[in-house]
Parts: structure tokens; sequence; C-alpha cells
């Protein structure tokens, strides 16, 4: 079968959700065992679960062990994707990364021990990125999936359950009868009394459910609820609320029961066939219900612990999902202690230390040191390296936090800083070395602290820098940044300077020039380097004086008195009154993506060849303020061209990006990926740059491919406008150069056709399909090979397929396959045939022309059926058409997609034709379907035999003919009655 590209991927996961809605098998259609969780997938390396589509995605897969990871982590795990297996592509928005955090002059800031200070920077446009992952069948080396175990506990589960229930302040009653639901007008959940459920978990299964739809309201997650029962809206609540209760049963153990939902599969199978993102859009609403609900249960807890302690404490996040709860007297010190549950007298559970109890811990306790030497716990983890590493964490965060204090409070110390308006001098202020100056204040702070009091000691600066100190023994700290201020004493150096300096970075080292301080300016689209810093580093970068681009000239306070040789003389001008003012500009604004709303709502407007906001003309500045560049140290790199987007797809697909790559003018590509040796190439794509950027990826090494669509890249409508042009110039290039390729192909397959001979005895391929040599078809002086010319309606050769011994086909390198057949028989033949019949290769159209006894057509492939129905209809319009379609079984089970059938219906509904399919006895396309696909699988190896196929496929043929007849007789009768109408009128 041709190669045939991907339909997107959420189109994909739809399709298959949808056959399996109608089967019942969806994931959220099955039932899952209360008292054992674990049917949500993980990844086995991170230990974390999947979720959202991700989650849905591989539980459709049908797999029975939850485990999944990359190929990769297969490897590196010491195990090894068996041969032939196919990932299972899932999709992952980044919303965060991960940068140096940096300081006024765009360097990193370094930690104690030198490393850089990490900060997580919110991405105003966030990154979709792919991978495609392996279940653990399909990986030899890994250790089995430890049996489910159930839980002795059950009662655990149902407690933890209620008090979920409890802790989210939901107004709920019970009463008589068997109905469940939400009243949006009264927010408030009616459940039938527990007593009416045969067991404790399905009630709590049904609360929890109810309890999804209570988050809807507009006070806390605020969807679309105001829909009557039966309304495509309101199954699609109940979509979400169905999803997030099958999640929330895993998280618990109390299992899933999807039995009353079962009305509402016909709307969400129309709702997923209207709009195949609509599944993306539940699964990640039903992730934020899950969350919202456990979160509730967790600031309960967490207040109850704090009401009880009376004392409020202290919340350290680590990362994205783990915070943890100090007491606010905390001295930094913790204690880790190995611990065990006891079981008293009464039934209640304690926690005591286990070497008390002279037993080995079950888990190890973190506890926090108050003031009074207390120690309270923090949290529980199951091996004592990891609590170890938590505690130590935990510390690390406190120190940071300690110092993050002090340099927030240091400007209120005696004697530390002053904030003046730029231009501001005084007679009294004086210029002295900073270094002198530091170090004298630090040692009068040391001789008149108090005993309770820690020093905040000031950090000496470089060598060489100079403050400017009051009459009060402040140091002056202007609004504007200070390194325009600092001069070094010992050498005067030209390469600082006091404006931007625009440099030309390529991509592939704009991390480079990042980490050596470069910025980059959204209104002029480049990297440049700030005022301040060294511009030698940057020297490749460079650009000549008539290509730079100049920033803003500096605004001078018209009261400004500058200390003489404060600035290098080329800084400003001599005459601060006489500079000219710029050109007012486009304040930009780092947004992040889910703050445009709100930033929008205040007048920010959006800039599309910049892909930022700015401040609009009627814009609330002020509160657009804490979006403004110079408030944010660290933001996201800028909007990537097309090229780059592009690449960046290649290389998270494996593929190794260097030379001419990417080439985006639509024509086929081929290029290295990792693991590929010496000149191999087993990647391939093919990319357009013109209307709306796209392309096709394949790792034909890994199997993994990717349709690709642009996201990050807008062209202005001069760029467009060249673009097109430049688009339309090189397709009239390529097509004259593929016509003239064609031409050549075609002339040489028509000279090699004189050296071949007609065949008498049937080939190898010939022999093993069963079918006898025909007129049309060559072979070679030894008789092993099959040569079928490809014609177009006119009669013109332009290609001929090669068929080997063993089956192996290919078509004249650079020859037009596109529209070419091969008629049984010849053109004349076929122009006598009282019905054009099509199928895909030549076996199919000889089995089927030797039960009809008249000419069929080849038309090589399925991807060709359309364009050769086509030529076909147009050159022979009063033919009925059938197109013989394959049944691609074992396509439709590998990949999800059954391309003979699709491209068969889509060719006979171009020519108004009908589609038929080979049906073969019970059990044989089940059992083997790659060997019973086409009609002479069903000719050759089914047990229905020639039979079958006469039977089956005169049936369509006569009826065909008899529409037809029909119709042609009525039409002649229309004729006949307007003509006889037509004479009576005159």
């Amino acid at each position: 079968m041709a190669d045939t590209l991907k339909k997107p991927f959420h189109e994909q996961v739809a399709e298959k959700l949808i056959e399996q809605l109608k089967q019942g098998t969806a994931p959220w259609q099955r039932p899952w065992k209360a008292g054992s969780s674990g049917f949500l997938p993980i990844n086995p390396t991170s230990g974390k679960r999947y979720k959202g589509i991700n989650a849905i995605q591989l539980i459709s897969q049908g797999h029975s062990d939850r485990r999944w990871m990359t190929y990769k982590q297969a490897t590196q795990a010491g195990a090894h994707v068996r041969q032939g297996e196919k990932g299972t592509s899932i999709q992952y928005w980044k919303f965060t990364e991960e940068q140096d955090k940096l300081d006024q002059l765009g360097k990193p800031v370094l930690d104690k021990d030198g490393q850089p200070i990490k900060v997580i920077v919110q991405l105003e446009r966030p990154r979709v990125f792919f991978a495609s992952v392996f279940n653990a069948e399909q990986i030899d080396g890994l250790p089995p999936l430890p049996p489910k175990e159930e839980k002795e506990d059950l009662w655990k589960a149902i407690e933890q359950a209620e008090k979920i229930l409890e802790n989210s302040g939901a107004l709920i009653s019970h009463q008589e009868g068997d109905r469940a639901f939400y009243r949006l007008s009264t927010d408030s959940i009616q459940l039938p009394s527990k007593e009416q459920f045969s067991s404790a978990d399905k009630y709590y299964a049904t609360a929890l459910h109810e309890l999804g739809h209570w988050t809807g309201h507009q006070q806390r997650l605020d969807r679309d609820l105001g829909h009557p029962f039966g309304s495509d809206m309101y199954a699609k609540e109940e979509l979400r609320a169905e999803i997030a209760s099958m999640i929330m049963g895993d998280e618990l153990g109390i299992g899933h029961d999807p039995e009353q939902h079962v009305a509402y599969v016909g709307s969400w199978i129309k709702a997923l066939q209207n709009d195949p993102l609509e599944i993306f859009r539940a699964a990640a609403d039903a992730e934020k219900i899950q969350e919202y609900i456990f979160g509730l249960s967790l600031i309960q807890e967490q207040q109850k612990e704090q009401t009880q302690e009376q004392h409020q404490g202290i919340t350290i996040t680590l990362g994205q999902e783990e915070t943890y709860l100090l007491p606010s007297q905390w001295t930094g010190n913790t204690q880790v202690r190995g611990c065990v549950e006891l079981l008293d007298e009464n039934g209640e559970l304690s926690v005591v230390e286990a070497s008390a109890e002279n037993r080995e811990p079950e888990f190890f306790g973190i506890y926090a040191e108050n003031e009074e030497g207390l120690h309270l716990w923090v949290a529980d983890c199951e091996t004592e390296e990891l609590a170890n590493s938590i505690a130590a964490e935990l510390k690390k965060h406190y120190q940071l936090g300690k110092e993050d204090y002090m340099e927030q409070h240091l400007h209120d110390l005696p004697g530390y800083s002053v904030i003046r308006k730029d231009g501001d001098i005084r007679d009294t202020d004086i210029y002295v070395n900073a270094d002198d100056w530091c170090q004298s204040k630090n040692e009068s702070m040391l001789e008149n602290q108090q005993d309770d009091q820690v020093p905040h000691l000031l950090d000496i600066p470089e060598e060489g820098v100079k403050y400017l100190i009051d009459d009060d023994d402040y140091r002056i700290i202007f609004e504007s940044e200070l390194k325009q201020f600092n001069q070094p004493i010992k050498k005067e150096s030209k390469d600082i300077k006091q404006e931007k300096t625009f440099i030309k970075v390529p991509f592939a080292e704009k991390d480079e020039a990042k980490d050596l301080g470069a910025k980059w300016d959204r209104q002029k689209q480049s990297w440049y380097v700030p005022a301040g810093i060294d511009v030698n580093p940057f020297e490749k970068w460079s650009v000549s004086q008539e290509q730079a681009i100049t920033g803003n000239p500096r605004e001078i306070p018209q009261n400004a008195n500058w200390p003489q040789n404060m600035y290098p003389p080329s800084s400003f001008p001599s005459n601060p009154e006489s500079a000219e003012k710029t050109e007012e500009s486009k304040v930009y604004l780092a947004v992040p993506f889910g703050e445009h709303k709100e930033a929008k709502s205040f007048g920010a407007l959006w800039d599309k060849t910049a892909k930022s906001w700015y401040i609009g003309p009627n814009a609330d500045t002020e509160k657009l303020g804490k979006w403004k560049l110079e408030n944010i140290t660290n933001e996201q790199s800028p909007a990537l061209s097309l090229h780059e987007e592009f690449s960046n797809a290649l290389i998270s697909m494996g593929c190794i990006v260097s030379g001419k790559h990417p080439i985006m003018d639509g024509t086929e590509q081929r290029i290295a990926v990792e693991g590929d040796k010496n000149k191999e190439t087993a990647g391939f794509y093919i990319a357009h740059s013109n209307g709306h950027p796209a392309g096709y990826i394949k790792n034909n090494r890994s199997g993994i491919e990717l349709k690709w669509k642009s996201k990050g890249y807008t062209l202005d409508p001069e760029q467009k406008a060249a673009m097109q042009a430049e688009a339309a110039t090189n397709l009239a290039a390529r097509a004259t150069e593929r016509n003239k390729a064609q031409e050549q192909a075609a002339n040489r397959v028509v000279s090699q056709l004189k050296k071949l001979t007609v065949i008498t005895t049937p080939t190898p391929y010939l022999a093993k399909k069963g079918i006898q040599p025909a007129e049309g078809v060559f072979t070679d002086k030894e008789g092993q090979k099959t040569y079928i010319p490809a014609i177009d309606e006119n009669g013109k050769q332009w290609s001929m397929q090669y068929i080997s011994e063993d089956g192996t086909k290919r078509f004249a390198k650079g020859s037009k396959k596109e529209g070419c057949f091969h008629p049984i028989g010849g053109l004349d033949a076929l122009a006598s045939a009282p019905i054009l019949i099509i199928g895909e290769g030549y076996a199919t159209a000889k089995t089927l022309a030797e039960t009809l006894n008249f000419c069929t057509v080849a038309a090589f492939d399925a991807g060709n059926l359309k364009a050769v129905a086509i030529a076909l209809h147009a050159k022979f319009p009063d033919k009925p058409i059938i197109i013989a379609g394959d049944d691609d079984q074992a396509e439709e089970l590998a990949r999800g997609r059954n391309p003979g059938k699709v491209f068969a219906k889509e060719a006979a509904q171009a020519v108004g034709g009908k589609e038929v399919f080979p049906i073969f006895a019970p059990g044989e396309q089940a059992g083997n379907p790659k060997a019973f696909s086409d009609f002479n699988d069903l000719s050759v190896n089914s047990e229905l035999g020639k039979r079958g196929v006469e039977r089956q496929i005169k049936c369509v043929v006569e009826s065909l003919t008899q529409q037809v007849t029909k119709q042609k007789s009525q039409v002649r009768q229309v004729k006949k009655a307007q003509k006889e109408t037509h004479s009576m009128s005159r």
C-alpha cells in the first residue's frame, strides 16, 4: 500500500474513541473494580501518571499493563522494544520553562556554590511536543507488572472519599428515590440514601461524579452548566464529570461504575464527530475537576492542622506538585525519623518511632524544629534517602528565603542606599571607591549590632566600582540602571557602551548569546547587547554601521548636573537639552499564556509581527505595569521563524538538522536521524512554506511519524506577498523540471520495453497469484520478472511497474504514476467494456477480468484510484464505474485506518460510481488479515475461491447495469416527451 499522510493527532484520537464508544469500550465506559487502584497509565521512569488526553489515548489502546515509556527510556532501563512494534503518539504542552535567574546586567545570578539560581518563567506562547511511547507489553526485558493487591483497608479509601465530600463544603442532601444530580439554581447535590446502594464504593463513586458537576459553578471552575437534559451541552458536561469520576476512582481506589450514563453515548459520538478537539477539552477539564476537588481537601486538612497547632505556618514549594507546610517559627533545622503505624486498643492509629518498638521502619517522617525546640511533622516518605533529600532541599530553600529577605530589606538599613531621580545631584554628594565604603559600613554594623540581631553585611563589589555618597552617608541609587553610573578606575574601557548594540545572531547560536547577556528587542525583532556590557564577546555577531539597528536615545533629565567623567564622552550629548526626542514606539509586554484575557481587558493589543502584546493607546498603563519588560528579569525567547519552528519539529523526531536542511519548497527530502551510520538517511520529510505552512516528517528508524502545522509564525502582508510570489515561481520551476524528468523517464521505459518479451508462461508472480498471462504484460529473457506498462487515458506510456520473483514492486525512477493505469487487454478492449471496473493491483484487476470476460483496469495502488477514475470518467462519460477496493484490515488493526476502503470510497464518490469490497468466509480475515484483503486473495486463498469472486462481483455489476439501463430509459422517455411537446406547440 502507498504511504499516506496521517490525519492530525486530535482526529486520530477522536476517530478511535468514536469506534470504542459504539462498542461500549471507551476508557470511561469500562467498569473498574473497587479496592484495587492502578488502571491509569503511568511512566515507570518518572513515576508519574499520564494525564488528560494522553491518559485517554493510552488506555484506549487496550493493554493490560499500565506502564508506558519512550524508546529511549526503555533502552536506559536495560530493556528493548520488540522489532516491528508501533509506538502510540502522545502530546504534551509546555507552559513554563526553567531559566537562569539574571541580574540587571543580564548575567546569571549564582548561589553560594557558584551554580546559577534557576527561576520558572511563564511562557507567552506555550509549546506543544509530540512523543511516541510503547507499552510494557511491547517491550522485552522489563520486570513483570506486580499483581494488583486487593486493599485490605478499603475502609480507608471510603473514609478518604467521605473526607473529600466533607471538606468540599458542598451542600449535599439525601432523599428517597434513585436520582442523583447537581442543581445549579440552588448550588446543591441530591443523592439517594446510602442504603439504596449495593456497596459503599458505589455510593461514593456517584457522589464524586456529582461533585464534579458542582465544581462547574461560576464561583469555582466556571463551566457552562445552564443547559437542559438531553442537549448537546448537557452531554458534554456529563463527559467531563464521567472522565473526572474515573480519574478520582482510580486515585482513591473506589473504582468506577459507568452504567448510569449509557444514555449519553449517542450525544458523545455526535460531539466528537462534529468537533474532534472536544475530547481534548473534556479530558483537560476533567483533570482540573480532579485537581480542584482534591485540592480543596488538602486545603481543609492544612487549615485544620494550623488551627490545632495555634500558629500560622510557612508553605515551601519545591516543585509543581510538592508543597510543604512548616511552622512559622521554624529554625531551619529538620529531623528524619523512621516510623511505624500502630493500632491501639481503641482502634485508633498512631505513629511512633520504629526504634522505640524495636521494629524496622515502615516509612520515614520529616519533622521541622521550631524556636521552642519542638519537632513538628511535615511529610512522610517511603525511603530514608528520599526523606533526607527533601529535608536538605527544605533547608536550602530556608537559606535562600532568608537571603531573599535580607536583599529586600537591605535598603532599610542606615547608610545603605537611597533612591533618587536621575540627575538629582547635590553639592554635598561625593564620588568614592565602592569597596572602601562597603568595608567601612560592614565594620560599623558589626560594632553596633545587638546580641539578638544578625548583621546584614554588604557584598563588596568588584574592584574599581564607584558609588555616589551623600552627606548623610547614604549610597545613592538612581532610578535608571546602576550600571550606567559605574566606571572602572584602573582602566577606561571603550568596549562598554551606554546604549544598545544590536547584533545578528543565528537561531542555532541564540542560547550562547543569551548566556553572554544578550537580550531580545521585540520591536526591532533583533538580539542586542544591553548597555554596560562588554561587546567584545559578541564580536562574531556584530553588524556593520550601515546595518546596525539603533536603540532609542536615553532621555536626559533637564535639571541634570553630571559630575566630570561620570560617563564616557560618547554616551550622552554635551548639551542634554539639544537631544532629539525619539519617535513614540510601542511598549511591549511579557504576558504569560492564560493571562492574555486579563491583559486584553486592560487595553493590551497584539502585535502579529513581533508575536507579543503591547500597551494600546487607550490602555490602563498602571494595571499593565506588572507585565512590562523592565519588571520582568526573565522572559520567553522570541517567537520562532518558520524554518526554526520546523527545525525544532525535525529535531524532536530524532532528525539531525544540518547543512541545507530544512528545505521547505514542497519537495521530498531525506535526512539523517539519530542512529544512522555513515551516509544513511533514514528520515523523510516534506514541508511547504506558502499559504499555511505545513509538512510531514517520518523517522523510518523508529517508525514515528508526524503531520506538522506551523503554530508560531505570522507573516505581514509584504512578507506574505513576497513569499507567495516566490512560491509561485518555485512551483512553476519545479513543474517544468518534473515534466522534463517524466518525459525522459517515459522515453526510457518505451525503449526498455522493446528489449522485453511477451509472457507466454506465467512468471513466478503470476503463478503465485493464480492468474494467466494477458496481452500487454512482459518479462525478461529468463522469464522471472514481470513488467506491466502504465499508460494514460490517451494510450501514452509514462511508466512501468517492475515485479520481482518475490513479489517486490517498484516503478521506473522519476516517472509519472498519478493518473496512469494498466487496462487488462489494452485500451481498445476497455473502450468496448460495458462497465469500468478499477482495482488497485494488477492481480486484482486480472482476477476480475477473468471472471467477467471483459477488460478491467489496474490503478497500481489505493492512492491512485481517484486520479484514474476521474481520467477514465472524462474519457468514457457514459460508462458506469465500479471501484473494486481492498479491505486492509491489517492496516486498520495496526494504525487505526483502512486505506483500501478510504481511498476506494473517495474514488467512487468523485465520479458517482459504486465501491465494492471482497467478503471472505467466516474467520478467515480475522485469523490472517494480511492474506485476505483483495479479490485475488478471495480467489486464491479463501475457501470461497473463484465462485465466491463470481457471485460477489457479478451481483454488483448486474445491479449497477440495471440501474444505469433504467436511468437511460428514463432519460429517453423525458427527451421523447419534450420532443412531442415541442412538435405540438409548433
